[in-house]
């Protein structure tokens, strides 16, 4: 593939419902991340994730996806 267009390279926060847990963050769904934690902060494996727009939530890392 050869292309003379830039690539945006980003990631997205998109908050996983399967648990059920419909709760979680709607509001930030696909937002621009800006950083995430290297340190996990809580018992089930979640991350502090910081959006581009300077809010933070805890995300597992599968929710933090290219966009």
């Amino acid at each position: 593939m050869h292309s003379t267009e830039p690539v945006n390279l980003g990631w997205v926060y998109r908050p996983d419902h399967s648990g059920g847990d419909l709760a979680r963050a709607p509001e930030h769904a696909g937002k621009r991340v800006h950083a995430v934690g290297k340190a996990v902060v809580d018992d089930s494996g979640r991350v502090e994730v910081v959006l581009a727009d300077g809010e933070r939530v805890r995300a597992y890392r599968h929710e933090v996806v290219p966009g």
